[in-house]
C-alpha cells in the first residue's frame, strides 16, 4: 500500500461524528423544537461528548443553520424531480406540488413546516436560522410566480400569492386539525379554484 493510498483515519473519524450529530439535531429540533432542544440532549443522542459537538459545530446556531440549509436543499430538490416530470405541462407542475403537500401534510408523523416553525421561535430577522427561513417563503413565492405566469394568469402576481397562503395554510392546519380526515387535503381542490377563478376570468373578458 503506498502512502497516498492510506484511508484518512483521523479525517473519516471527526465526520462520523459530526454526521451523528447533525442526524441528532435533525431529528430533535424537528420533533421538540430548537429552542427545547439543548446542546446536551443532542450530544446524548448522537453518543459523543459535548466537546466533539463544538468541534464540529462552534455554536448552536451554526447547527441550527446547519439543519435549516440541508432541510432547505432537501424541499428544493422534491420540487425540482416533481416538476422535471411534467416539464412542459405547469398545469400538472402545480398538480403535482399539491397532491405531494396534501399528503405530506397530513401525516400521521407531520410537525409542520420547519421554515414556519423556525420563524415562530425566532421572531428576530438577524437571526441566522430565521434568514434561512425567509429565503425559503421568498423561493416559494418566486417559483409559484413563474408558475403563475406559465400558466398564464392575467393577474400572475395574485395567483401566486394566494399559492402561497394555500400552501402556509396547509402547514399551519396540520397542527391544529391534523390526519387524513383534517382540511389539509383540500389544498388540491382549493389550489385548483384559484386557477380556475382566473383563467376563467380571463376567458370571459
Amino acid at each position: 500500500m503506498t502512502e497516498t493510498s492510506i484511508p484518512p483515519i483521523q479525517e473519516t473519524a471527526p465526520k462520523r461524528a459530526r454526521d451523528r450529530i447533525f442526524a441528532a439535531a435533525d431529528e430533535l429540533f424537528y420533533r421538540q423544537g430548537i429552542r427545547a432542544v439543548g446542546v446536551d440532549a443532542i450530544a446524548k443522542e448522537a453518543g459523543v461528548a459535548k466537546i466533539s459537538l463544538y468541534r464540529a459545530f462552534p455554536s448552536k446556531d451554526d447547527l441550527v443553520v446547519a439543519y435549516l440549509e440541508d432541510r432547505n436543499a432537501d424541499y428544493w430538490r422534491r420540487w425540482d424531480r416533481a416538476f422535471a416530470r411534467h416539464e412542459d405541462d405547469p398545469r400538472a407542475q402545480l398538480r403535482v406540488m399539491m397532491e405531494y403537500l396534501a399528503d405530506r401534510t397530513t401525516a400521521p408523523d407531520y410537525r409542520g413546516c420547519p421554515f414556519t416553525n423556525d420563524a415562530t421561535e425566532f421572531p428576530d430577522p438577524n437571526h441566522p436560522g430565521r434568514r434561512v427561513a425567509e429565503a425559503n417563503k421568498r423561493e416559494l413565492r418566486q417559483r409559484l410566480l413563474r408558475l403563475a405566469e406559465a400558466l398564464g394568469a392575467p393577474d400572475p402576481k395574485a395567483l401566486a400569492d394566494g399559492l402561497v397562503l394555500l400552501v402556509e395554510g396547509a402547514y399551519a392546519i396540520s397542527q391544529t386539525l391534523p390526519g387524513r380526515d383534517g382540511p389539509g387535503r383540500a389544498i388540491v381542490w382549493a389550489a385548483e379554484a384559484l386557477v380556475e377563478a382566473q383563467l376563467g376570468r380571463d376567458r370571459s373578458a
